[in-house]
């Protein structure tokens, strides 16, 4: 059967977390997805591990960067060897609930939408939950709503690519890749691009996925090179949005 969903996880140095991560993607209760993980040249044991389950899986496969290129590369390198119908992405050091994967295709199957969100649980490495789980809630919705919501700092959508699920052929026809000259945000600039190429948006805030907050991670320092890279960040994103605009308004 061919892959409905590829799954591309990206891991660097996470040898005391991927495993727990990849046994979520084996729990899952729909298995019409494969696994596409990429190392970015980890120091530690994570090759290795994810190896083993290479080897236990055929359709887990492992692709390895000869040296550290940062997370955008790795998601770029997953894309281009994702051959689902629809992608999402999961961190090496996360992990998801067994209807992660049938939550996205189930509601792909059933509207006609071009991206779908889940929720998420935002907790420390101890297990607390630092948000709260509102009531669930769904809602179809179009591009101006869904830029919105991606640019939000808060809310169930944001700009993470964790817990969304695009359709492949529209990163490949539209050309879309991660921005390889930011470690923060190319993630929400990623969504801001695919967001003014496609047309219906399915929100939904129900939890799958694990978003473990580690001290010591990229987002949790402050250093001079974030604050460079939050600021071009939001001038893509600036620039993508006045764009679509612009050709919208050529369409009429």
């Amino acid at each position: 059967m061919k892959n409905k969903l590829s799954i591309i996880m990206t891991a660097y140095n996470v040898a005391d977390y991927i495993s727990s991560s990849i046994d979520s993607v084996i729990a899952q209760t729909n298995r019409n997805f494969n696994l596409v993980i990429v190392d970015d040249c980890s120091t530690d044991e994570t090759q290795k591990i994810i190896r083993s389950y290479e080897k236990k899986y055929d359709w887990i496969s492992v692709i390895c960067h000869k040296e550290n290129s940062g997370v955008s590369t790795s998601r770029n390198t997953g894309l281009a060897n994702a051959d689902g119908e629809f992608v999402t992405f999961i961190d090496g050091d996360d992990w998801v609930e067994p209807n992660y994967v049938d939550h996205f295709l189930e509601i792909f199957s059933d509207k006609d939408v071009d991206m779908v969100t889940c929720g998420f649980y935002n907790q420390t490495e101890n297990g607390k939950v630092k948000n709260k789980i509102a009531k669930h809630q769904t809602s179809i919705v179009g591009r101006d709503e869904a830029v919105k919501q991606i640019i939000k700092m808060t809310g169930t959508v944001m700009g993470y690519t964790w817990n969304k699920a695009y359709i492949r052929s529209i990163i490949e026809e539209n050309n879309l890749s991660f921005q390889t000259d930011l470690d923060l945000m190319e993630d929400q600039v990623f969504n801001v691009e695919y967001a003014t190429v496609a047309r219906k948006f399915y929100f939904d805030n129900v939890p799958l996925y694990h978003y473990i907050s580690r001290k010591g991670s990229i987002t949790q320092k402050f250093a001079m090179e974030n604050v460079r890279d939050v600021g071009v960040a939001r001038m893509k994103v600036y620039k993508t949005i006045r764009e679509s605009t612009r050709n919208e308004k050529d369409q009429i």
